[in-house]
């Protein structure tokens, strides 16, 4: 038999038996998810990303848990925010890799966060590549020189940055085409191997030769359906580098204009204050906010207006459970009260209407004897504020594009802002403003209505032992309560 023959044989076998064929050990996911869990809460956000890849791939039927899509998301988005301080590009690069991935994980907040790493990326570059002066970004950023030399270093800067983008594309195009010719070349040279080898071929090595040409054939076409996707997707990231250019350039022609202060982005809301009326009711769903956007069709209204009377429903059967009466409506109108004046609009504070509507729904999973007891046992303990998870597992009434601002109010109603509360022990405007907003009115409607454990206060006295805890509250909510009182 001819060695050449054996020789494509066996490459054709052994590429075929290189097709990874893999299961999931569930008591291995289960330690990595709480591994990646502990290490977010320990903060560090890039181990909890390695770990909860490693949970993801699991799932190579792409049937992820709505759990771990909670966590991975929450992981996702607190890693992105290190490499948005860091400017860290190499692993922001293998984030975008891994969120096509996992499209699952890419959630509102978490693109929005990609698009502002990108904006920094490019300018970064831009800036670096155009041999811009210092002096130049640092009086286009202060705002603080004249105005005739703002607008010309302004001007510098833009067209630098335009030149950039023109010489990226057309570097972009290249490659695209020099990839094409080089997956042309590589099937030509396949095909003329292979026609060789059945010529030279006789007898009963003919039906092996055409066996490896077929099995080669097979090849050459997952070769080259991989190298067409990788053109789509060098394209897609083309034409996304080419608005990230355009929002670039409309970014730097606002720098002169912009206070140092509004470039951060935080949890609170931004304050209002002489604003006009009609302004203090849009629903915007922009970064300020970090929600998604206001029901825009007549479907997504209803869809909306379904999920508040759902809600309504839930929470009787809350007070009911907890023999709080009407603790969640009171709670509720007061979250919906403090955001306006915040300057949240209409659609906002009505989102966070909702979620207090539910935010203590884990009580639903927690025997009622508990929940009216005087003494209770350390398990029982553990067990009562354990409906803080237990809550996430109850949320699958909510809509996708609203479950997550759920998901922040139910999981982190206990945090406090000092970091001595609980799941996580988050501090600050790290937890999110409508866990912050219901721990304050959950704690104020607790004290002034009547309970087994204590007597009735009135509110002023109440708002005064809230002031009086300043690293469980967040004070700028106090005060606003205060006001409204």
């Amino acid at each position: 038999m001819n060695k050449k023959v054996l020789s494509l044989l066996a490459l054709a076998l052994l590429a075929l038996a290189a097709l990874p064929l893999a299961a999931a050990d569930d008591a291995l996911v289960t330690r990595y998810l709480n591994a990646a869990n502990d290490q977010y809460s320990a903060g560090n956000t890039a181990k909890a990303y390695a770990y909860i890849n490693i949970v993801l791939n699991s799932y190579s039927d792409g049937n992820v848990p709505s759990n771990v899509e909670v966590l991975a998301e929450t992981i996702y988005y607190g890693y992105l925010e290190t490499i948005r301080d860091s400017r860290n590009y190499s692993a922001f690069a293998e984030v975008k890799e891994k969120l096509i991935s996992y499209p699952t994980v890419s959630s509102e907040r978490v693109n929005r966060l990609v698009k502002v790493i990108n904006a920094y990326e490019v300018q970064d570059d831009a800036l670096a590549r155009a041999g811009v002066p210092a002096q130049v970004v640092q009086s286009t950023q202060s705002g603080t020189s004249a105005q005739g030399g703002s607008v010309s270093n302004l001007l510098e800067l833009q067209l630098a940055l335009e030149s950039v983008r023109k010489e990226t594309l057309e570097q972009s195009q290249e490659e695209n085409d020099q990839r094409r010719q080089e997956l042309l070349d590589t099937q030509k040279t396949a095909y003329e191997t292979a026609l060789r080898e059945v010529k030279s071929a006789t007898g009963g090595e003919s039906r092996l030769v055409l066996l490896v040409l077929l099995v080669l054939a097979g090849i050459v076409f997952v070769v080259f359906v991989v190298a067409i996707v990788n053109l789509v997707v060098n394209m897609r990231n083309s034409k996304a580098q080419d608005e990230r250019f355009v929002e670039t350039l409309k970014a730097v022609s606002q720098l002169a204009n912009i206070p140092a202060a509004a470039q951060s982005f935080t949890a609170l809301p931004p304050s209002f204050e002489g604003a006009s009326a009609h302004m203090r009711m849009l629903g915007s769903g922009d970064a300020a906010t970090g929600l998604p956007a206001a029901p825009a069709t007549v479907e997504e209204q209803g869809e909306f207006e379904e999920l508040g009377a759902k809600c309504s429903e839930i929470g009787r059967q809350i007070d009911a459970a907890t023999g709080r009466k009407n603790n969640s409506k009171n709670v509720s109108e007061l979250v919906f009260k403090i955001s306006q004046e915040l300057g949240y609009g209409q659609y906002e504070a009505s989102l966070f209407f909702m979620v207090a509507m539910v935010y203590d729904i884990g009580f639903l999973e927690i025997d009622r004897t508990l929940l009216v007891a005087e003494n209770l046992t350390e398990d029982q303990k553990y067990e009562i504020r354990n409906h803080v998870k237990q809550g996430l597992a109850q949320i699958s009434f909510v809509p996708e594009r609203y479950r997550l601002v759920f998901a922040d109010g139910i999981l982190m109603h206990h945090e406090n802002v000092d970091g001595s509360g609980y799941p996580e022990g988050l501090e600050g405007a790290r937890i999110p403003y409508v866990a912050r907003v219901i721990r304050v009115a959950e704690s104020f409607v607790a004290l002034i209505s009547r309970r087994n454990y204590r007597e009735i206060v009135d509110k002023e006295s109440a708002v005064e032992e809230l002031k009086m805890r300043p690293g469980l509250y967040d004070e700028k909510i106090v005060s606003i309560l205060e006001n409204l009182i």
